[in-house]
Order: C-alpha cells, then structure tokens, then sequence
C-alpha cells in the first residue's frame, strides 16, 4: 500500500499578522477622516444642503468646502493605499492587472484633489480638465478592480464570505458612474438621465459611496482574514 501525503492548504499563524490588521485599521481611520471631512463641507454649503444637483467636486466654490475637499480625496487615497498594503501582506488572491488598478483609483484621487476644477459653464481650462478625466478614470478603475478581486476571492476560503458584497458595491459603482456620466451627455430634451444635468450631483455621490464602502469592506475582510496565510499561494499569478 501507498503512503498518502497529507494535503496541507494552509499554514494558520497563531499570531495574526500585526502588519495587515495595523494597515486595515489605519486604513479605516482615513475613511472616517474622508467621510469626517466631506459631511463637513456638505453641511457647509451656504445654501444648505443640496445633494442633488451640484458635485462633490464643486464644494470647492464655497469657503469651507474649498479647503476640504482636497483633503478629503487625499485621505480615501492614504485609506486606499494601507488596504492595498494589507491585501498584499496577507497574500490576498488577485492578479497585477487588480493592483494596477487600485493605484490608478489611487493616483487619481491625489492628480484631482491638485487640480481643481473649473466653474461649470466656464471656459475650459487644462486643468479642469484633468480634474475631471483623472477622476472618471479613477471611479472606473476601483469597481473592475473590485470585480477581479471578487472572482478570486472565490478561490479562497479565508476571502469567500466576501465575494458576494464586493461584487455588489463594484457593479452599482460602475452604474453610478455610467449614469452620471449620461447627466452630461449634451442633448436637446433630456431623457431620463441623459443630459439630466440636474441630477449629476446624486448620480455621483452613488459611486461615491459606493466606493468608500468597497474600501471598507476589504478592510474589514482583512480583518476576519488575516489568522491563516496560505502557504503555496502568491499575490500575483
């Protein structure tokens, strides 16, 4: 008779990995400075507020919401980075194309808190219009990237219990940003929501939150995840 090898898939840690969990609590802290930060400029908006119509991006135009904005993209950027980190350090499932596009949400983030945009109606400016085709990019590149780590999460019993959630939030982003988008399409007679520019304001605050709710998700995965570290398994493929 044959000997059978014992089939070992994991190695647990009795001691967790002190790194991710610090990186996923640190990263939670700067969403709550991100949300902290923009519901202050929200409530104040001089003409109460109105989350409708106007963008998140044109609280720059009143006092308070000109000095938090930035601050409040920065901060989601910092909180992107420390989950990013995290996932790495526990060896989450994912492949290089998901980690290329969480540092392009990321660089996004910093390249559209720089450079503002411009007031809507103005003449355009080069650096309005990188505000506004970096931030694009970036709400499209943190929900596929929710949905490539969603498909490999499937493959790993310490990521399974979240699969379900992260695919949810990326899918409604990625139709928060496709409606918003359609707000601004240039048409006679709107239609629903195209050239619905009235409704740009609530069509972008869905992605919005959406997002900063797929960062806590994986932050708060990490957290349940981060007692057992595969030993035959990479980041990368």
């Amino acid at each position: 008779m044959g000997t059978v090898e014992p089939h070992a898939t994991a190695v647990v840690d009795p001691n967790p990995r002190r790194l991710a969990r610090m990186l996923a609590g640190v990263g939670s802290l700067w969403i709550a400075c991100a949300l902290a930060t923009a519901l202050a400029g929200e409530l104040g908006r001089p003409g109460g507020i109105d989350l409708i119509r106007p963008t998140f991006s044109e609280l720059i135009f009143t006092s308070l919401g000109a000095r938090l904005v930035g601050i409040s993209m920065i901060a989601l950027a910092f909180a992107s980075i420390c989950i990013a980190f995290a996932l790495v350090d526990l060896r989450a499932p994912a492949d290089r194309l998901a980690w290329v596009l969480i540092t392009g949400w990321t660089g996004a983030l910093v390249l559209a808190a720089i450079f503002p945009m411009a007031p809507v109606g103005a003449p355009p400016i080069w650096h309005d219009t990188l505000h506004r085709y970096t931030a694009l990019v970036g709400f499209i590149c943190l929900p596929v990237a929710g949905l490539r780590l969603a498909r490999r999460f499937r493959t790993d019993p310490r990521w399974r219990s979240t699969v379900a959630l992260v695919r949810l939030l990326s899918t409604a982003s990625l139709l928060g940003i496709a409606a918003f988008v359609a707000t601004f399409i240039p048409i006679d007679d709107s239609m629903w929501l195209l050239g619905a520019r009235q409704f740009s304001g609530i069509t972008e605050r869905v992605p919005l939150v959406t997002n900063i709710a797929l960062l806590a998700t994986l932050a708060a995965a990490v957290l349940r995840a981060d007692h057992g570290i595969p030993d035959d398994q990479d980041t990368l493929p």
